[in-house]
């Protein structure tokens, strides 16, 4: 991919924090100040958060009860398995949704309920439950629809299945813009409903009905031992979708996220299994990263080329050789998503190095034959590279569809109410969004948002990024990488910690590796110690490590346990000093 220098080089900042409190801390725990430092930074003052930040327990868990319907939803359930009824679970087409639709199959399967699952075609159907899906489970005589990670906005499917005379219970954790009426909803963040889960995603919420519901089917006491390590079991697909959704890794998050990866150390799941050796992930050490960045993006990729349905077979097939041969086509298509992503990117990227974008303002790139499966990702990269909010729009027919990424400091939420007159569909977080637009709308809004920009683009600097202090390299110790390894897992709300490393010099020509020769490998000398380091997707900048004279790194503190176990930089940034 072109390496010009449209890039925007955002500016770091050292976050701030009470020296005095840092010391409190070091004090009281006996930890290092860089330690201390760091969760101070979290809001982790005292002795009871901090130990029950780096040592999370399943007690830690919330009753599943205390969610919104969670109760009734339960009675709902049992009464159709009672009756010999059949449930549809209706998930979504991501890792969160598939995760949390095999947690229910799994569960209500085990526990002698009969199930039948369906997940939406992204192209065709996009998201949420559907009055096609709804027609289709009616003429299948189910009794019960069970949405996972959707269904909160989908009023006019649910009105359609009430008028079948099915049921239906939503669980789902996305923002609410108008509950339907007559059925039960189990949402941790309801605007009527106050919960103590507030941040579970939907393999969360899933989880914790699977969970009640077993409880109940048991006689409201302790599970039996099957069960029970069905249960645990379980855990690890809550963590899955839990990392690959970027909710908050911080209360009951981090704790099934940090017990699932213990659960995935050990999983027999045939499936998996096979994942991991596609992935060449080293079972022994999985953390959050290889989770967000490895098995994410395989399980994803089907539901954004092809269908979802075979990610979902993947987590609970039993069958070995059907494992595998998952495993290879989830290999394909995430091949196949890089090589689609990566022409996308080059696309973009080209479009503003020739000028053809203004210089300020949001990125608005629309193209014929773009896929809108990969949207997402592209934005993501491109506002990154650009410190703007991006927004990446595929052109069919009369349409534009496609997706958006901002900043907490520069929010799409600004750009929503001007678009909404000229939109068919937008909205969505801060940081993130999707739209449809009709074609001949797409100049108007392009020439709206830049004029709403316009009068404020002098004000507005390129959001910064920030760092958590400073490392002289005689502090490049294992010892150092072990200590911020009890932060783990990482992962939004509980960011990897990033430094400014200085009094480095490289040693030797940087090496490009990767299938692409995309990564730069590198190693520095300082103090006497030598470091190596990796920077990813850097290929383009690999010069700027070898300047001459010392080098200031921002840069990441990790453990590489290749022939050894030793301390490895995962370099962000080279900075010109």
């Amino acid at each position: 991919m072109s390496s010009g220098s449209s890039a925007i080089r955002r500016p770091w900042v050292c976050r701030e924090v009470d020296d005095v409190a840092v010391a409190d801390l070091v004090q009281q725990l006996q930890i290092p100040p860089v330690l201390a430092r760091i969760l101070i930074e979290r809001n982790l003052t005292s002795v009871e958060e901090v130990q029950s930040f780096l040592e999370p327990r399943w007690s830690g868990l919330h009753d599943p009860s205390e969610l919104p319907d969670l109760d009734e939803a339960v009675e709902m359930i049992l009464a159709v398995r009672d009756a010999g009824g059949t449930i549809a679970i209706f998930g979504d087409y991501d890792v969160d949704g598939i995760s949390g639709s095999a947690i229910l199959i799994e569960v209500f399967r085990h526990l002698g309920i009969e199930v039948v699952c369906r997940l939406p075609h992204r192209v065709r159907e996009g998201y949420g439950l559907s009055t096609t899906a709804v027609e289709e489970f009616a003429g299948q005589e189910v009794d019960l629809i069970v949405t996972v990670d959707g269904g909160s906005n989908d009023a006019d499917a649910i009105q359609r299945a009430m008028e079948y005379g099915l049921e239906v219970i939503v669980t789902d954790h996305h923002p609410i813009r108008n509950m339907s009426d007559g059925i039960l909803m189990v949402h941790p963040d309801r605007p009527d409903q106050s919960s103590l889960s507030v941040g579970l995603c939907g393999a969360g919420v899933a989880y914790k009905l699977a969970w009640a519901v077993a409880r109940e089917a048991g006689g409201g006491g302790p599970v039996d031992d099957a069960t029970r390590k069905l249960l645990v079991e379980m855990t690890a697909y809550a963590a899955l979708g839990t990392v690959a959704d970027v909710v908050p890794l911080t209360g009951e998050n981090r704790i099934l996220v940090r017990q699932g990866l213990q659960i995935l150390q050990s999983i027999r799941r045939p499936g998996l299994e096979a994942l991991f050796d596609q992935c060449r992930i080293d079972r022994t050490r999985i953390s959050s990263t290889d989770i967000g960045f490895r098995i994410a993006p395989h399980l994803n990729a089907a539901g954004r080329l092809a269908e979802a349905d075979s990610a979902l077979e993947l987590l609970i097939t039993q069958d070995g050789e059907r494992g595998q041969e998952l495993a290879r086509e989830m290999a394909g298509y995430n091949r196949r998503r890089k090589e689609i992503e990566d022409e996308m990117v080059e696309a973009c990227v080209e479009e503003v190095e020739s000028g053809q974008h203004p210089e300020e303002g949001p990125l608005i790139f629309a193209r014929e034959g773009w896929h809108t499966g990969v949207a997402g990702i592209v934005a993501s990269r491109i506002s990154e590279r650009q410190g703007r909010p991006t927004w990446v729009l595929c052109i069919e027919g009369d349409e534009a569809r496609g997706s958006g990424r901002g900043f907490p400091e520069w929010s799409l939420a600004e750009m929503y109410p001007l678009m909404e007159p000229l939109a068919k569909r937008v909205g969505g977080h801060d940081v993130a969004g999707g739209a449809t637009i009709e074609l001949d709308q797409l100049d108007e809004l392009k020439s709206a948002l830049l004029q709403s920009e316009r009068h404020r683009s002098e004000e507005r600097d390129a959001p910064p990024r920030y760092f958590d202090g400073v490392l002289q390299v005689q502090d490049l110790r294992l010892e150092l990488a072990e200590q911020l390894e009890r932060l783990a897992p990482f992962g939004e709300g509980n960011r990897e910690p990033i430094f400014r490393v200085e009094g480095l010099r490289i040693d030797g020509a940087p090496r490009l590796v990767g299938d692409q020769q995309q990564h730069v490998q590198a190693h520095f000398r300082g103090a006497g110690v030598r470091i190596p380091t990796i920077w990813f997707r850097a290929a383009g900048r690999a010069h700027e490590l070898t300047r001459g004279g010392e080098v200031v790194l921002m840069a990441r503190v990790g453990i590489n346990d290749f022939r050894g176990r030793h301390l490895q930089l995962q370099i962000v940034d080279c900075l010109e000093e």
